[in-house]
């Protein structure tokens, strides 16, 4: 689980920055530590340098105060046998050179300058070099001034040594003080990130039913109880939206179906009927394909209306607008337009055998036998018929013809249906 903190995509940046920060830091601390490290080797060589002149000082003592010139030269030869001695150079008590070494070998003095004689050891550091400079004296006064120089490389050798131990150790310590770090700062992020998955598969499948895993531990623990709280409401308010779009979409559709449809029969209405009839007359025209329009009255309703009452009438209605629907295709849409009228709308009609045939059928339909309250009798219905384009294109035309051909079926004795036609039916019936 641990090992998958550091596999999440924000790890490295996070271990980036811990990296970045602490190296400033240790850098800071490297720097510090090789001044200090570098000034105790200073410290150092300058304490061992002095305690080689004291010593060689304190052994010309005696041979200077004899004039023992042998062996003050054996002295400083064998002392500037160190390789880290440069130069030795011996002074009187009055400031005059004695002797002096270089490179293992004594140099001639006589270019030499005098110098002051001091009291008390001085040193002196140049970059390349370091020239301390101890009394020779003892309870009886000053004998003697000498004065060592000696190479700085190996202060320099020992401080590069020493920064180079320092920055591998604080490189060490740097990355593995950063993955410890980021690894305990991804654990302490993990229910963030988790929280973030989450956040993120909501948005992309806008499922508020997700829920993310709740820890029992960690200082973040109750994020992810306020975090799923959150996505309850969240939930919640959508199934509310959701409720309150489809009890409006409902109510929409109960509203449509008031207007446009008629409440005993279930049929499209009137309205309904004159939208549909423009669409299908303008597709006919544009298509040039052949529709139909048949207007379906009901024989001597109004008498039965008297007879039977209006419970009966309304029965009737519904079982034949029943038996209309069951006849015609399943392209074709059935209107109820008055009290005892219906319509047909008949669109893409390829031969007018077809319109024929309907016909037929649907008055064969309507004269079947009924039975109400234990009562028997026939219903009968005319109808009338007009096509477009082959009668008329104009919608006012086309509801005039079509009426007409009811008339015609009517005055032919009804139960039956016409066919419009110009020759059989008067121009009269043709005026608007």
């Amino acid at each position: 689980m641990e090992n998958n903190h550091l596999h999440a995509p924000i790890a490295p940046s996070i271990f980036r920055q811990h990296l970045l920060a602490l190296s400033l830091a240790m850098g800071a601390a490297l720097l510090l530590s090789t001044f200090i490290a570098g000034f105790e080797v200073y410290k150092q060589m300058h304490s061992e340098l002095l305690l080689k002149s004291v010593m060689l000082g304190n052994n010309l003592s005696d041979r200077l105060i004899a004039g023992d010139t042998r062996g003050m030269q054996n002295l400083v030869l064998n002392t500037a046998g160190d390789h880290e001695i440069l130069t030795i150079t011996l002074y009187d008590n009055k400031g005059h050179p004695i002797l002096s070494s270089g490179n293992g070998s004594l140099v001639n003095t006589d270019n030499y300058p005098d110098i002051v004689p001091q009291q008390t050891s001085s040193f002196v550091f140049y970059p390349g070099n370091i020239l301390i400079s101890t009394p020779i004296a003892d309870n009886s006064g000053i004998h003697g001034q000498l004065v060592v120089q000696s190479r700085t490389m190996p202060l320099y050798r020992q401080i590069i040594q020493l920064f180079i131990c320092f920055l591998v150790g604080f490189i060490a310590i740097t990355i593995v003080t950063a993955y410890i770090l980021t690894k305990k700062q991804m654990r302490l992020l993990q229910p963030a990130l988790s929280l973030a998955d989450v956040a993120e598969k909501v948005a992309s499948t806008g499922d508020y039913s997700i829920r993310a895993s709740v820890e029992t531990t960690g200082d973040l623990s109750n994020l992810s109880m306020y975090f799923n709280l959150m996505l309850a409401r969240m939930e919640a308010w959508e199934a509310d939206m959701h409720s309150e779009a489809h009890e409006r979409r409902e109510a929409e559709s109960r509203l449509s179906i008031l207007e446009n449809h008629d409440s005993l029969t279930k049929l499209p209405n009137r309205h309904f009927f004159h939208r549909l009839l423009t669409n299908n007359l303008e597709d006919s025209v544009a298509n040039h394909e052949m529709m139909a329009l048949m207007f379906i009255d009901l024989d001597h309703f109004k008498s039965i209306s008297d007879t039977y009452g209006y419970d009966a009438c309304d029965q009737i209605l519904t079982i034949m607008a029943q038996r209309l629907s069951e006849v015609l295709r399943s392209t074709d849409t059935l209107c109820r337009v008055d009290a005892d009228e219906f319509a047909a709308i008949l669109p893409r009609v390829e031969k007018l055998d077809t319109v024929k045939s309907l016909a037929e059928r649907l008055v064969a339909a309507m004269q079947k036998p009924l039975t109400l309250d234990g009562k028997h009798f026939i219903v009968t219905g005319s109808i009338g018929i007009a096509c477009c384009p082959l009668h008329a294109v104009d919608q006012r035309l086309f509801l005039h013809l079509a009426d007409v051909a009811l008339k015609a079926a009517k005055q032919a004795g009804r139960n039956t249906w016409c066919l419009y036609d110009s020759n059989s039916m008067g121009e009269a019936d043709l005026i608007l």
